[in-house]
């Protein structure tokens, strides 16, 4: 497993080097539908437990609901900007949305699915500068679940019927870079100039 030790040397090491660039592509439209995100807001507050955070490691197995939900995999670099009302703001981007014990999946709950990821959390963050981009689904989740400060974000929903529905939009509104389905349909970019190399 990847220590914060791990992360610094990894960092360290490659100071100098290009940065390693997250694969981010949301959509305009879905980013902007105030109505489909009030209507989602809603729906998860209706249907869904608040959602909590705990640090991704593989030892939280137990801190988890055996319960049927939602989750996801979010990155929180650990800076935060002072704001006017004192309160702070951070970046944070939603690595990876999924779901447990849907419809027709009674043995399935959000502490068996966070099992399932425990492989991927043992990623060497040196892979972020060394090794190709991942392909499929499995590289992707080693690969970017070897940022950190790693967080795993959850939710519980009773009614199973709703938990694919609320997968579904969820994908459909953060398009995660883990996520190989069921994000917004994109339009290529209007033009083909180059971007200009970053420089340190």
């Amino acid at each position: 497993m990847a220590t914060p030790d791990t992360v610094a040397r990894a960092v360290i090491r490659h100071r100098l080097d290009a940065s390693p660039a997250l694969e981010i592509q949301l959509g305009i439209a879905p980013m902007m539908d105030v109505p489909a995100h009030q209507v989602l807001q809603g729906d998860l507050k209706r249907l869904a437990s608040p959602w909590e955070r705990l640090v991704a490691t593989e030892s939280i197995v137990n801190a988890i609901p055996d319960e049927p939900g939602l989750y996801m995999f979010v990155w929180r670099p650990s800076i935060a900007l002072a704001m006017a009302d004192r309160s702070e703001s951070s970046f944070q981007q939603v690595l990876y949305i999924g779901h447990a014990g849907g419809a027709g999946e009674l043995g399935n709950t959000l502490r068996n699915r966070y099992r399932d990821y425990k492989k991927h959390l043992r990623g060497n963050p040196e892979d972020l500068w060394t090794r190709e981009p991942p392909t499929n689904r499995g590289d992707r989740l080693t690969h970017y679940l070897a940022l950190h400060p790693l967080e795993y974000w959850f939710a519980t929903v009773d009614d199973r019927s709703m938990i694919k529905n609320l997968e579904s939009r969820l994908i459909h509104l953060y398009n995660p870079p883990i996520n190989i389905q069921g994000g917004p349909t994109l339009r290529g970019r209007l033009s083909s100039i180059p971007k200009p190399a970053l420089r340190s």
